[in-house]
């Protein structure tokens, strides 16, 4: 089992099913983007790279922004569409295949913002992807990045007295789990990691960053929210509808932004 053949199974469908924003920055399902949080600051002119770039939305966002954009993704597919939304919008990004725990294809301090979006979770290693990003980022440059929250990661909705319930596991279990993925005709199999929120900080720490901000951010009153406005959300799956009553209730994205210190 691989990430990059299981992506290479869904990617089409993930594509096709997913509305991802192309006009903001997003920070996982149901959550803010950048438009609202503001964590990437003036990306114009700026040496940016987004590792996991899934299908290049983001990459493609920040190169309207003005940033010269770099994406990097495991998935042949994913960034064979990558390339095709790039065209279409009539942006340039450059995009690599590649894993984020050895970019040896990038130059030590290449780039002044590097971010991730919901892909640092199924590294193996994700000391090993901050070591890299460290290595390959500017002096005074920035680094943020979102995983799924562990508290999202850990529990499953159970029925009880008729209401539904947020039932959380066991915290620190650090092991890998295993989930299959089906999405219309096409299902493939991935793993991720049970983390805590100290195997994300500490490592980056090690690593030599400088955490500026850690962010849980609410996720949208889909309850409350026309259609128009609904439409406006950067990341949106209608999967979230069914238990939105539970996902408004704990938090789904654990954001990260860090910076490489100047000495």
């Amino acid at each position: 089992m691989s990430a990059m053949k299981e992506w290479n199974i869904i990617s089409k469908d993930y594509q096709a099913t997913v509305r991802i924003s192309l006009d903001d920055v997003h920070y996982g399902p149901i959550s803010p983007g950048e438009k609202e949080l503001k964590l990437l600051g003036e990306v114009e002119g700026k040496d940016t790279l987004e590792i996991g770039c899934g299908g290049g939305q983001n990459a493609i966002v920040l190169a309207k922004w003005g940033a010269r954009s770099v994406g990097l993704d495991i998935s042949e597919e994913q960034i064979k569409y990558a390339t095709r939304l790039a065209r279409k919008h009539k942006v340039k990004v450059q995009f690599h295949v590649g894993n984020m725990e050895g970019m040896d294809m990038f130059n030590e301090e290449s780039f002044d913002i590097i971010l991730s979006s919901c892909a640092i979770g199924y590294s193996e290693n994700p000391g090993q992807v901050f070591h890299e990003v460290f290595r390959i980022l500017r002096k005074d440059g920035l680094f943020v990045f979102c995983v799924m929250h562990p508290i999202a990661i850990r529990g499953r909705v159970v029925r009880y007295g008729g209401r539904k319930f947020w039932a959380l596991g066991n915290y620190f279990y650090s092991g890998k789990r295993i989930w299959k993925w089906k999405i219309k005709r096409k299902a493939a199999k991935f793993y991720g990691y049970g983390r805590t929120f100290g195997d994300y900080f500490n490592p980056l720490v090690t690593s030599g960053f400088v955490i500026e901000r850690i962010l849980e951010p609410k996720p949208y009153p889909l309850n409350k929210m026309t259609e128009t406005e609904m439409k406006k959300i950067p990341y949106f799956d209608e999967e979230y509808l069914k238990d939105y009553e539970i996902w408004r209730r704990i938090p789904f994205t654990l954001l990260f932004k860090a910076r490489k210190p100047i000495k």
